[in-house]
This record gives structure tokens, sequence and C-alpha cells, in this order.
């Protein structure tokens, strides 16, 4: 069952940004030298659940909560998708421990020191991920009454967009670091949107996604080249195959 109704989209959508801008309000607040309770500056780290919480409320609004998490989970992870998902980590490990070959830096080591370091990432990434996809894949991506390619290219902008309180107040980066990071993030959306098109399985979406977080860690610069060429040559092969992404 597919859903058109452009007004509840849009309603969600400016709840979403709204709701989530307000989480980063006390720290920007801070920031600008004002004395903020400390309780209210973890508001950021409610951030990631805002899109969840606000789809959850209009499904249960609509009492439509069941029938979306059936359509969410309704395929089956085969090993084809599988072999995605290991490409996808592939091509990031390859892209970073080039990057640590030239720049004589062990990014791995650095980022990952442990062990329970790595053990650690993958936990919080994946539940994040998860939290995430249920909006942005799952809700958000299913209602859109685009074409499929137009719907994965609008879904990545606007959730590109909504990362930006998190670059630009939290982590402080500055506009040229924002706009890369916004074309990462479509490209990243692009990979999501296609698959989640072909195997219509959120969780499998979510470990894709926290792959992404976990095994690209070159500079984002580095990262938009390598995943560019890897989409444009996934394309010509399924091109050449008979065959395209969205069928």
């Amino acid at each position: 069952m597919r859903y058109t109704n452009k007004s509840k989209l849009t309603l969600w959508v400016s709840v979403v940004y709204g709701l989530s801008f307000i989480c980063y309000v006390p720290t920007l607040l801070e920031q600008n030298g004002i004395i903020i309770p400390n309780g209210l500056l973890y508001l950021k780290y409610l951030y990631v659940c805002i899109p969840a919480m606000a789809t959850i409320f209009l499904l249960i609004c609509e009492q439509n909560i069941r029938v979306y998490f059936t359509r969410m989970f309704s395929g089956k992870i085969t090993i084809k998708y599988i072999l995605v998902e290991v490409i996808c980590m592939a091509v990031g490990i390859f892209d970073t421990y080039c990057y640590s070959f030239i720049a004589k830096t062990g990014v791995f080591k650095n980022t990952y020191p442990t062990v329970m370091s790595l053990s650690a990432s993958c936990i919080y990434l994946l539940i994040t991920a998860f939290i995430e996809e249920i909006a942005w894949r799952g809700f958000l991506l299913e209602r859109l009454p685009f074409k499929k390619i137009q719907s994965v290219l609008f879904a990545g902008v606007v959730w590109a967009v909504w990362h930006m309180p998190m670059w630009i107040i939290r982590n402080s980066l500055s506009l040229g670091q924002t706009v890369c990071l916004c074309i990462w993030t479509l490209l990243v959306s692009i990979v999501l949107g296609i698959t989640y098109y072909r195997c219509r399985n959120i969780l499998l979406i979510a470990i894709m996604h926290a792959a992404f977080n976990i095994c690209y860690l070159a500079p984002i610069q580095y990262n938009i080249v390598v995943l560019a060429i890897a989409i444009f040559a996934g394309a010509l092969l399924y091109k050449k195959s008979g065959r395209n992404y969205f069928t």
C-alpha cells in the first residue's frame, strides 16, 4: 500500500526539522555564552530519535502502525543482499587503508584502538542507524508519491538537511565541510534507497547504514569520490545486464 498524502508528509518533515533543531538550541545558546542547565544539554542526544518518534506518533494516529512494520520487514535477506553489504564494507575499508597508506597514518587504529572500542561503536552505530532508517527509508521513502529515482533523491536531500544542526552546531564544521557531508549523505542515501526498494527489509538497510559509518573513515572528499565511482560502476553493470536499479 502506497501513500500520497503530501500534506501529511509536509507536516511530518516540518515537525521533524523543528523538533530536531530544538534539541540543539541549548547547545547553541551555551556556545554563545548563555548559561544553560546541564540537563538541557543532553537534549542533543534525543536528536536521532525525533524522526522515528514522529513516524510512530503519526502511524498511531492513523491506526496504521502494524501495516507499516509488516511492510518494513516484508523482504527476505538473501545471499545476494549480504554480498552487496560485504562489497560496500570492502570498498570503504579499501578506501580507508589507501588513504592511511598515502597519509602515513593509522586511521582505523586511531579510531578503533581496541576490539572493545570497535565493538561498542558497532553496537551504537547499528542502533542509531536502525532508529534513523525506521523514519527515512521505511517511512518517508515509502510514502513519497514520485517515481523511484526521484523519491530516492528527494529523501536523500531531506535526510542530508536534517543532519545540518548536528554538523554545524554540535561539530562546529565549516560551510565547505558541511557541503561535502551533504553530498556524501546524498550518495549514501542513493545506495540505501536503491537497496531498500529491492530488498524491502529495513534491518538490512540499517546494517548497511552502520557499515558506511564504521568502514568509511578517510576524509569525506575521498569517500565521496570512491562512493560516486562505485555507484557509477554499479549502474553500468546493471545497464549491460539489461536491468536497472529500480526494477
